[in-house]
């Protein structure tokens, strides 16, 4: 019975004792796996600066391609190192904002298809261009079949300063913001024919009908330096074998002064990206898209088509073109 008194007490000290030092291992751990993400995150970031000033398209290609296979290497040997920790944020990534007028799903899925198909190193790229130090690239083009069929133009800008902010703790929690100092001026496009006359054009201003900046707020593997945006943009006019790109942003340098960065590209115009009618009724799916025919029978016929209201809309496309996503929340 003495022996019983006198375990009773050792055992509940050492059980503290124990339970004391998991506490301080796992927040050691803690520490050292941020530590470790935030040394990757470094090391991408200035390894990224000299791959957005490769002279040409392919070697851009094979140094990104090489910078990615790094990059997720690194984050598996991290998440190996840490296995408990492995989806945890690195410390000055800031949790996913709320999203006001669209479904946060609609963002993950933009992050998710682009970084899954760079971890499983395949590289979608249809052009790139160096501009004011950043790098814009075209990803993909592709047909969205639904009420009002269009196409879903995605592109990447890399390399826009971001700014982190901590507001003064509140109750025992810290409040961490960020804002990317990048605008999309718009996106803009020429038709040609095979003879290398245009036809038509099609010029959108503004942001896209999805922006995501800092992708690794809902992917924690995303790659950081990273803004990525979904337009959503008519049928292209039939008889179209050539598109000319333009894609126009805006960024804040670090004196505050704003600088226009444009790229321009020229591609060949896929069949599938065209529709069997077009018109200046297709303008719908952009506020500020004016579509405008250079012929002057497709002129008058964009006339007549903009006197009068669409049939339908598609209202998942519409609700994805006013989403918000905030900078600062």
């Amino acid at each position: 019975m003495r022996l019983f008194k006198f375990a009773l007490p050792i055992l509940f000290a050492a059980g503290l004792l124990l339970l004391g030092a998991r506490a301080f291992t796992d927040q050691a751990d803690s520490a050292a796996h941020k530590l470790a993400l935030e040394h990757a995150r470094s090391q991408f970031v200035q390894r990224a600066a000299v791959v957005r000033a490769a002279p040409d398209q392919d070697r851009y290609r094979d140094d990104l391609r090489a910078l990615l296979r790094g990059w997720f290497a690194d984050q598996a040997e991290i998440g190996n190192r840490f296995p408990l920790l492995r989806k945890e944020p690195a410390a000055f990534v800031p949790p996913p904002p709320r999203v006001r007028g669209g479904d946060l799903r609609d963002w993950r899925d933009l992050a998710e298809t682009q970084v899954a198909s760079w971890r499983e190193g395949r590289l979608q790229l249809v052009e790139t261009a160096a501009a004011q130090g950043l790098r814009l690239d075209l990803l993909r083009v592709g047909k969205v079949a639904s009420a009002q069929p269009h196409l879903a133009v995605e592109v990447a800008v890399w390399g826009a300063p971001e700014e982190t902010q901590i507001d003064e703790p509140e109750a025992g929690k810290q409040v961490q913001r960020v804002s990317v100092q990048l605008v999309f001026k718009g996106l803009s496009l020429r038709f040609f024919d095979a003879a290398g006359k245009v036809i038509a054009r099609l010029d959108g201003g503004g942001e896209p009908a999805l922006r995501l900046d800092m992708p690794e707020r809902l992917v924690p593997d995303a790659p950081p330096g990273l803004t990525l945006g979904r337009y959503q943009l008519p049928l292209f006019p039939p008889g179209a074998a050539e598109v000319e790109w333009t894609l126009s942003v805006g960024v804040r340098s670090a004196a505050g002064e704003t600088r226009l960065a444009r790229a321009t590209w020229k591609t060949k115009a896929e069949p599938a990206w065209s529709g069997a009618a077009w018109s200046g009724a297709d303008a719908a799916w952009s506020d500020a898209a004016k579509v405008v025919a250079e012929s002057e029978l497709e002129a008058k016929a964009a006339a007549a088509e903009n006197g009068a209201q669409p049939a339908h809309t598609d209202a998942a496309a519409a609700k994805a073109r006013h989403a918000v996503w905030p900078l600062r929340e």
